[in-house]
């Protein structure tokens, strides 16, 4: 399965967008939950007190002997009250904010009452009270199953309590209250995950659809970027997409027609050169065969016709500059077998290797000058050839073999400019027109690959012509012709 690269523009601008929902969602609900918590807060103290306050009336006004039923019949699910000559043991409490905000509202509701008559404490151990835990909730626990959230605050109430308050009535006694306390409440918001999963869906859904509708002219304008290393003549991009991005494929394509202007002019004035040089050399044969010294008049002759295969060359190179040919689909093993086979029956030691057929698309004409240039060159100039075809994962790799002397490496770009020779095996006395490895890799270049020089296990020249496996080819190409 492709892996969608971290670096593309599309899941780095949806990675944000989903990480700003979540960061938002998530601020929000813990905001949401902090304020819904201190309104919790809030109203459990302003219940406490009500009931409190509405007990201490009904006691204050209640006779001594009654206040014992009164206090049994006043027993709720979230409130234990008793009635006696002591107040809650406050060594075995503490204090925290929820026990001050509900003495002040105690002390607002009981006008009579005076700051030592109420005492409010917070405690979690059953050691603090007796019996204060027997009637809490139990009617609720007792009762039918309820659904969330009446069920999490059942439990809630029904856990140990939290607030003990003592408030001492006018004749010296004091109304103890243990008061079941919710704090905080599980909170699990599921409607509002579910509400963020369908939200973080949508925007992904729609991230996608929005940001390839936008970046796709940056594709399209690579792909075209990348096309005009191969083909200078290729059609010029539509230009459609963000204002930025018809601006962008706009002064490409004048780029590109510039270039096509220049390379017209170049090609152009190399022909023109190069035709108009032939008049006169072919004065300067007549003139040389009339000298009368034969040995200089031999050694002008060679030196015309060595001028004249240049020519020659360069011509041939101007001519299908800008000629079109198609790309179809070939198997490079075939071709090179047939080359291979071409030049051994010419009586050139060559041999080929390869794994398999390698169907390849390609501009067949091209190629096959490609290849014959450089095994050519092989059995030339290092007196045989071995070429092996390899497919790899990235790339197909045809490597060509020879023993000769090789090229040093610091002559190894040189050799691919026009007409530079060598001294030694690779000069003049050679023949050619210098053209053969600039064409291969002109025409190398033109499919995506390259052709790169190196040295063979026996120190020969090693040279390998590396294709791209899934290059696409554009039309029309714009190859040069052979000259060697």
């Amino acid at each position: 399965m492709r892996q969608v690269p971290l670096r593309s523009v599309t899941v780095q601008l949806i990675i944000l967008f989903v990480a700003l929902f979540a960061l938002f969602e998530i601020a929000s609900l813990g905001y949401r939950y902090l304020s819904r918590t201190e309104a919790l807060i809030s109203l459990e103290a302003i219940r406490i007190a009500d009931h409190v306050a509405v007990l201490t009336s009904l006691a204050e006004q209640t006779p001594p002997k009654e206040r014992s039923t009164l206090t049994k019949h006043s027993q709720g699910s979230g409130l234990h009250v008793s009635w006696s000559e002591g107040h809650w043991p406050r060594s075995a409490l503490s204090q925290n904010e929820e026990t001050n905000l509900l003495h002040e509202l105690l002390l607002g509701v009981l006008p009579k009452a005076k700051n030592d008559d109420v005492f409010v404490g917070f405690g979690t151990s059953k050691n603090a009270t007796t019996g204060a835990n027997e009637g809490l909730t139990a009617n609720w626990q007792t009762g039918r199953p309820f659904p969330d959230p009446v069920s999490d605050v059942i439990s809630e109430l029904a856990a140990e309590p939290t607030f003990y308050l003592s408030i001492q009535l006018s004749d010296g006694t004091w109304l103890n209250f243990a008061a079941a306390y919710v704090e905080t409440l599980v909170f699990w918001p599921i409607r509002r995950i579910a509400l963020l999963s369908l939200l973080v869906i949508g925007s992904v859904t729609l991230s996608i659809w929005a940001i390839q509708r936008l970046t796709s002219p940056f594709r399209v304008f690579a792909a075209a970027a990348t096309r005009l290393g191969t083909d200078v003549n290729a059609k010029p991009i539509e230009e459609y997409g963000p204002l930025e991005v018809r601006s962008a494929i706009q002064a490409f394509n004048e780029m590109q027609g510039r270039l096509q202007r220049f390379l017209e002019d170049r090609t152009q004035v190399l022909a023109a050169v190069s035709h108009d040089l032939r008049t006169p050399i072919t004065r300067m044969r007549l003139r040389a065969e009339c000298v009368r010294d034969r040995t200089q008049s031999a050694r002008f002759l060679e030196d015309l016709r060595e001028m004249e295969d240049m020519i020659e060359g360069v011509l041939a190179f101007a001519k299908d500059d800008a000629l079109s040919e198609p790309t179809i689909s070939v198997d490079l093993m075939t071709m090179l077998q047939s080359i291979c086979d071409e030049v051994s029956d010419r009586g050139f030691a060559v041999s080929f290797e390869a794994e398999g057929r390698c169907p390849y698309q390609c501009r067949r004409v091209s190629m096959r000058r490609c290849f014959a240039n450089l095994i050519e060159n092989a059995v030339k100039y290092g007196g045989q050839a071995l070429v092996i075809l390899k497919v790899q994962e990235s790339d197909i790799a045809i490597c060509i073999e020879d023993s000769g002397p090789g090229i040093p490496e610091e002559h190894y770009e040189d050799v691919f400019r026009p007409f530079f020779r060598l001294e030694g095996s690779r000069g003049r006395d050679s023949g050619g027109s210098g053209l053969g490895l600039t064409v291969a890799r002109t025409v190398a270049r033109a499919h995506g690959g390259d052709v790169i020089l190196g040295t063979a296990e026996d120190g020969g020249l090693a040279v390998t012509v590396t294709l791209p496996t899934n290059q696409a080819i554009s039309e029309p190409p714009s190859i040069p012709a052979a000259a060697e």
